[in-house]
This record gives structure tokens, sequence and C-alpha cells, in this order.
């Protein structure tokens, strides 16, 4: 797709390739959002925005980037979503980094984009999460990328503060140590451990193996309060999911559950029955059913419906609609149902380059 996304929907979760290509890159995009709450209150957000990044070509192993940010109203700010936390047009530099390669070592400091299971850029709005802080990753092991990275501020779509960077965790900030293995054709595994002082310990792992026609993943994560207060998360969650293509259809279906309570982190979580706004996060003793099917019989388009059934609290069923004009410029149309939490249909245009 040209650079869409759908919401939360998604079965597996790693860690993506951050830009690397020297010059000139980015987005623009259009999005409106119409959302009834469960008191039958109604409120409108149209907004106009994207990013504008420039890699710098490499010398002697260093190079440098940044990436602008930026949202603005159209019509209606009633609906917060694609605003600042005061409902507000904002631009922000979210990324400014400095990046040195020795041989399969990289380093990176500053602010970049990060897709981590518990950090991630959650690209579900206007503007992404991007973090502040380090990260190194090496790839001396055949088939295997290690990576470490510490993170001690954050800004975008799912910060307290969308508009600027705060910090993360308090002083303490989030150590990451992880691995992602892809060394056997159509499997991938990875793991990763989360290191956050008076917040919580969380440990991640999951794998996915990718045929023609048929995936299948498991994941486990094990989470423990590291605060003073019992406020942290802390619990064991673990989950499968399964996919099936026959002709022009796909057939989904994930199971979560949870024994204590979990949390997504800092983005939208890497839980196989993610609804486009519901999760298990934060919920003692969560269990969830996820079910869906996709139709892509006609070029570029594809079409679909997943419904979530959670244990306790609202469920949600996501209609949507995908389509790729051509390779720059893709559409996004999803309807939210969550059922006596209200609802909301979103639209949203991608042009990249």
């Amino acid at each position: 797709m040209a650079g869409l996304w759908l919401g939360a929907i998604c079965v597996f979760a790693f860690v993506s390739p951050v830009q690397s290509e020297e010059g000139v890159f980015g987005n623009l995009r259009v999005g409106f959002i119409h959302a009834e709450d469960d008191a039958g209150d109604e409120t409108d957000g149209s907004a106009i925005g994207g990013k504008l990044g420039y890699i710098s070509p490499s010398w002697k192993g260093l190079s440098a980037g940044a990436t602008f940010y930026t949202t603005g109203e159209l019509f209606d700010d009633e609906n917060g979503d694609f605003f600042s936390s005061e409902n507000g047009s904002y631009s922000i530099l979210g990324e400014a980094y400095v990046q040195g390669e020795l041989g399969n070592t990289q380093l990176r400091i500053g602010r970049f984009e990060l897709d981590t299971p518990h950090a991630d850029t959650d690209d579900i709005r206007m503007v992404p999460n991007t973090f502040q802080g380090l990260l190194l990753s090496n790839s001396d092991i055949a088939g295997t990328t290690l990576y470490l990275t510490h993170l001690d501020k954050w800004a975008g779509v799912d910060a307290d503060i969308p508009e600027s960077f705060e910090e993360m965790n308090g002083d303490d900030g989030v150590t990451v140590v992880g691995a992602v293995y892809e060394g056997i054709e159509q499997l991938t595994v990875q793991g990763w451990y989360y290191q956050g002082s008076d917040f919580a310990k969380l440990f991640y792992l999951d794998g996915m193996y990718e045929a023609d026609a048929f995936s299948v993943g498991i994941q486990f994560g094990s989470q423990s309060d590291d605060t003073d207060d019992d406020s942290g998360p802390d619990g064991d969650v673990w989950g499968i999911t399964g996919s099936y293509s026959l002709a022009d259809f796909t057939i989904t279906a994930a199971y979560n559950d949870v024994s204590g309570s979990v949390t997504n982190g800092f983005g939208g979580g890497p839980y196989f029955t993610s609804a486009d706004d519901h999760t298990i996060d934060g919920v003692e003793d969560q269990e969830a059913t996820a079910l869906g099917v996709e139709y892509g019989g006609v070029a570029a388009l594809a079409v679909g419906v997943l419904h979530v059934d959670f244990d306790q609290g609202a469920n949600e069923t996501d209609y949507y609609a995908v389509y790729d004009v051509n390779e720059q410029l893709g559409l996004e149309l999803i309807y939210t149902d969550m059922h006596e939490d209200g609802d909301f249909i979103r639209l949203m245009a991608n042009y990249g380059f």
C-alpha cells in the first residue's frame, strides 16, 4: 500500500527498518473523523498535515537526518484525535539525529521513529510517535539483528502532550534490549526486554510462520510491577493467531488470555487481538477473541471486517476499505463500532514521496 495504515488492526509486530536512503522524503495527509460517544454526544475533526524529512549522504560512515511533522485544522477540531493536547494545530521536529555505521553495527543518537513491540510509532492519525534517545543495532550473527536502546523522551499520537517531547517514565526513561531472527525462510522470531524503573519490567516473545496461503503465530509476555504503590502492570499474557487465504478471501483469527494486567507500553501495543481502538491493555484477567475476513478480489482494493470479543468491557467491530490509487496515493475508510462505548468513522488519504 502507499504508506497507509489500518489503525491497530494487526497480528504481528516487529522492528521495522527506519528510513535509510539519503535524500528528501515525506508524505501529505488529509483526515476526517466523526465520533459519537456512549452518551450520544457527537464530535467532528478534520486536518491536513504530514511530514517532510531529509537524510544526508554518508561521509566515512557518518550521516544525519531530520523530519518535520505537522497537523493543521481544516474545518473542525471538536474531536481532538488529530491535534495537540489543547485540540489545536501543531508542528514538531520529530526526528533529528546523527548516525554512525561501522561494519554491521549502527548507532543512532537523537530523535527518531522506532517500532518495537512495546515502543512504536502507532502511525494511526496525523503525527506518529517518535522517541528521543539512542539506538544501537548489530547484525554480525547471520539472520539475526540485535538491538540496544535507551529512550528518555517521546512525542506524538499516544503521548499525553503530543506536540512536545516530554519525559518517558519520569527521569528514568526505558532501556530496551531485543533480538530479531529471520534466518529461516518464512519464519520470524523476536524477543524483547524493557526495563522501566519505577514503572515495570516487560518481557515479550513471539514467532510467526508465513506461507503462501496461511500464517500462524504465537506470543507470550510477562510484566512485573516496579512501582512503590503497585500502580504498574503485573501479569502474563499469551496469544495465538492464524490466517488462511482461499481464492480472494483471507480469514484471520486470534486469541489472547491475560493473567493479571498488562500494558501496551508506549504505543499501540503488540497484541494479536488488538482492534482499531480497543486492546487488552489495563484490564485485569482480560480475555479476547478476534475473527476477521478480508476480500481482495478487486485490483488495488481491500475490504474487510474484524470483530473482537472482549471478556470484559465493550466489544468492537471494525469495517474497513483500503484503496491504492497508485504507488504514491492511498485511501482508507474505517467504521469502528465500539458497541456500548460509541462509534466513529474515519477517512484518511496519504500521498507519499
